[in-house]
């Protein structure tokens, strides 16, 4: 975290004892805004009679969006309109439930009239990230034409993205008292300045590409292609660096243990499985075999499975099937692609469906499917049925799975299991045009940074070095 150095809320016991103010740590107590008048009295307020869970929960979000302001450089106590907004869309953006959304509002405002202030996080004050007064009609109306097309052109995540970080900047500008629509490229430049320390320069290069989409749109001039943008961009990058951090590769060395827990044909089994490992055993094989990033994996439809015909086929093995992929990060349009599924996996799914929750009937009669007869992955709920999968579902399956074989497990992650399998193919000998089509990349700049590492240990130096000592 930038800017504050919070220390840890203590442990509380799951008791009706209240505990003592001085034993809890208030999350806005360091924001040098407030007077220590109004810190006790936040104090009191979370020391009061109240669900020890309650308690627990407004301190976590309380904790969550100091950090926040703190890493955008804006004001968590009291908060506008504005910053409520952007941190509530950037929630979203990552993933968080719309009851935590909800949860985090309910909190804020909690905080903010134990405080003694104005609550931001009513819909009227919420309604836009700045006053609509800033901007033109033109540039209005040129904005709602841009985005009754975008709807149809862009992927939804990039649009979800796009309004976050635009909410983001507009939040930050109406904090400075400056315009965000038209923004100036000295105001741009300031705005990389503030939020540089706490973002990677990927991070930066996205918030830029959203504040020129929305300037285009707008039918203004983009502040982004200005010269000192450009150069704070690049010293940013010089400064942070450019390097990422990659998923701890999930290769056939690492899965085999994982796979053989869930496996229930394994002899002297304790306990027999439940479905959730059925489910997560599938899950994984078909990972391996498609190489599908996590939001493919979890829109693959049981329709579009197929078993391999042999006769057309003849260096096939019984049990295998394709599979297709219908929309992917590289294809927008939806074309798809299909990919080959093992006869060990397709097995895997085959166990999987017996045990998976059912719904009734469709109406055209085709039977009982799992929910909305489509997905081969679902929640399991204690009711039985859960809904499609979603892709931060997957990462946590991968977590799970690999903790459980091996305690020390870290940096594994949904992108895991491609990264592993790319790894795979190379020490297997497939060449990059080969594993970018396994993978359906249409840039070699991926696969070749997940393999570089084997790479190199295949480089030419390493090949005469060795040839060298052999000798």
């Amino acid at each position: 975290m930038v800017g504050l150095e919070l220390p840890a809320v203590l442990t509380m016991a799951k008791t009706t004892t209240l505990p003592s103010a001085t034993a809890v740590a208030i999350p806005f107590a360091f924001l040098p805004s407030l007077s220590p008048e109004i810190v006790e009295s936040l104090r009191v307020a979370i020391t009061g009679p109240m669900a020890v869970a309650t308690r627990r929960a407004l301190l976590g979000d309380g904790r969550t969006f100091v950090r926040w302001c703190a890493q955008a450089g804006l004001g968590a106590l009291p908060a506008s309109p504005g910053t409520v907004q952007a941190f509530l869309t950037a929630a979203r953006a990552a993933g968080r439930k719309d009851s935590t959304v909800r949860r985090y509002r309910s909190s804020l405002a909690w905080w903010h009239a134990a405080g003694g202030f104005a609550n931001p996080c009513a819909r009227s004050a919420m309604a836009v990230p700045v006053p609509a007064t800033t901007l033109t009609d033109a540039a209005m109306a040129a904005l709602r034409g841009f985005m009754d097309v975008a709807q149809r052109g862009y992927a939804k995540a990039t649009l979800r993205a796009t309004e976050a970080d635009v909410r983001l900047f507009a939040g930050w500008c109406g904090q400075q008292g400056l315009s965000w629509l038209p923004a100036e490229p000295e105001t741009v430049r300031r705005y990389i300045q503030t939020i540089g320390k706490a973002r990677k320069p990927a991070t930066i290069a996205r918030y830029l590409a959203s504040i020129s989409l929305i300037h285009r749109a707008a039918g203004h001039t983009d502040p982004c292609r200005h010269w000192s943008v450009t150069l704070e961009r690049r010293g940013h990058a010089r400064e942070v660096g450019s390097e990422r951090r990659q998923a701890a590769a999930l290769t056939d060395a690492v899965l085999a243990p994982i796979l053989d827990r869930l496996d229930p044909a394994q002899p002297d089994r304790p306990k027999p499985l439940k479905p959730i490992d059925l489910r997560d055993r599938a899950l994984l094989l078909v990972g391996r075999d498609t190489l599908a990033r996590a939001n493919e994996l979890v829109a693959l439809r049981w329709e579009d499975l197929h078993p391999v015909d042999l006769a057309l086929n003849p260096d096939a093995q019984p049990g295998e099937a394709t599979i297709r992929i219908r929309r992917s990060k590289t294809d927008q349009e939806g074309q798809g692609a299909e990919a080959w599924l093992s006869a060990e996996t397709v097995a895997a799914l085959a166990a999987w469906r017996a045990v998976a929750p059912r719904w009734p009937a469709d109406a055209d009669g085709e039977g009982p499917n799992t929910r909305g007869g489509a997905f081969l992955f679902c929640h399991l709920s204690r009711s039985g049925v859960g809904e499609r999968m979603s892709p931060a579902a997957v990462r946590r399956v991968v977590e799970r799975r690999t903790g459980e074989a091996n305690p020390l497990a870290v940096g594994f992650s949904g992108h895991s299991l491609r990264v592993g399998a790319a790894q795979d193919l190379l020490a297997a000998g497939v060449d990059l045009p080969g594993l970018m089509q396994a993978g359906r990349w249409t840039s070699p700049v991926m696969p070749a940074r997940y393999t570089e590492r084997l790479r190199a240990t295949r480089g030419a130096v390493a090949r005469v070095r060795r040839g060298k000592g052999k000798g």
